[in-house]
């Protein structure tokens, strides 16, 4: 697909079976390209564009993210370190026959510029959310309201009795409607007074403003397939291994008890490292081990009881 030259990188975001976008960073003859490709069939076919340069002397990118809001607005962020800094952000107005870079980390002089690279959404083609990092421990959030030209620092309120710390934004909003929408957060205890907790925050007013749920006392996974319900998972903190469910948007958590195939890895020394429901009932867990063993569960009833895909 990227012909003579070495590839270094790799974006996808994959939006149902038959359309998929990746971009592939390539250095040819000493000069660096970043290759878009788009299919609408699968996988059969494939559209090839090619980024148009910004940065003199960038390198090949190491990650990043693509992002559409309808079939003609979207934005590719490139990330060209392991971290989040420096990065540049394109944005393409017909579906991905054109980019423009329209953003750059590289670009100090401009105000409310981009602060760093991460990963970025959007409820519409104006306004959009970018999360990353200029200190190595805490993740904060920016919004723009001119589809990516320029970038401000939405801070979020911390709940009552947890004034004193930090939080590090997980990642960027998810956007259920127009108006209805989410985002989780760690709040960080200072010089490690206290316990960490995973803060969800909820908007009704299309992300202008946010209010926290009821902190969760641990560090964990959360994943939700609308504004209401939604799952969680403890990670290694606690000797205790619980999925917990609700149906009012975090409002309350209701534990399910591990069934017999996830008790099993449990025991084994896995963790679920990731979680992803399509709806109140299918879903995926993906369990890891210390030692990189993969394990892939899938449930069709909410997580009550949960079935082997992989391995075999």
């Amino acid at each position: 697909m990227v012909g003579k030259g070495e590839a270094f990188g790799l974006i996808e975001d994959f939006v149902d079976a038959d359309q998929a976008w990746v971009a592939i960073s390539s250095r040819n003859e000493e000069k660096v390209h970043i290759l878009v490709f788009h299919t609408t069939d699968g996988g059969q076919t494939w559209h090839k564009t090619e980024l148009p340069q910004g940065a003199k002397n960038r390198g090949p990118f190491y990650w990043g993210a693509i992002t559409f809001t309808d079939s003609r607005h979207g934005w590719l962020m490139a990330v060209y370190s392991q971290h989040n800094c420096p990065a540049e952000l394109f944005k393409t107005i017909d579906g991905g026959i054109t980019w423009i870079q329209i953003a750059s980390v590289y670009d100090l002089v401009k105000n409310n510029g981009l602060p760093f690279g991460g990963e970025i959404s959007f409820r519409d083609p104006k306004i959009g959310w970018l999360v990353g990092r200029l200190d190595p421990s805490i993740q904060l959030l920016y919004r723009t309201q001119d589809g990516g030209l320029t970038w401000q620092r939405q801070k979020l309120k911390l709940p009552v009795g947890y004034e004193s710390g930090e939080l590090s934004v997980r990642d960027s909003p998810v956007f259920f409607s127009a108006n209805e929408g989410l985002l989780t957060a760690i709040y960080v205890p200072k010089n490690g007074q206290g316990n960490s907790a995973t803060i969800l925050y909820t908007t009704k007013d299309g992300g202008q403003t946010w209010q926290s749920r009821t902190p969760l006392q641990f560090q964990g996974i959360v994943d939700f397939t609308d504004a209401y319900n939604g799952w969680s998972w403890q990670w290694k903190t606690s000797a205790k291994k619980e999925l917990y469910h609700t149906s009012d948007g975090g409002k309350t958590w209701t534990g399910i008890e591990p069934d017999q195939n996830l008790k099993h890895f449990l025991d084994q020394g896995l963790d679920v490292a990731e979680l992803d429901f399509i709806n109140d009932k299918i879903g995926w867990a993906l369990l890891i081990s210390n030692d990189g063993q993969l394990v892939l569960l899938r449930t069709t009833d909410g997580g009550d009881s949960w079935s082997i895909v992989y391995p075999r």
